[in-house]
């Protein structure tokens, strides 16, 4: 992967790490940043706002964390980012609201590519993150 590439998709993950403060905000705070507080699941009360307080603070700390590996070529970024994703999009799917925010369904979107390029199309492939 090019010097170039690499430095980019590390600030794109990163900053789709940090976004996660949208929807972690509500839930331990009084702050309204039109995110939801509330679960289909798990309601409104101190389980809903734990475990979803843990879903987006995992996410947070897992996409910023894949982004430094991405940016140190490390071996385990690939992994961290498919975790990353896949615990933000339970986190997403827990506190959907119908009709959905715009931050979640942008968000939805950038973890299914993740998912998809990471699992399905193995990128990058090993040949080029030489």
């Amino acid at each position: 992967m090019s010097n170039w590439l690499r430095m980019v998709l590390a600030v794109v993950v990163a900053a789709h790490g940090i976004g996660h403060i949208l929807f972690l905000m509500p839930l331990i705070s009084s702050t309204n940043w039109g995110q939801v507080s509330q679960s289909w699941l798990l309601g409104g009360g101190g389980l809903a706002r734990g475990v979803g307080a843990v879903i987006w603070l995992v996410s947070l700390v897992g996409f910023v964390a894949a982004a430094f590996g991405i940016f140190r070529e490390t071996d385990w970024w690939q992994t961290v980012a498919v975790v990353s994703a896949a615990v933000s999009t339970v986190g997403l799917v827990l506190f959907w609201t119908r009709p959905s925010t715009s931050p979640a369904l942008s968000a939805l979107i950038f973890n299914l590519l993740v998912l998809a390029a990471l699992l399905i199309f193995h990128w990058p492939l090993a040949a080029q993150t030489s």
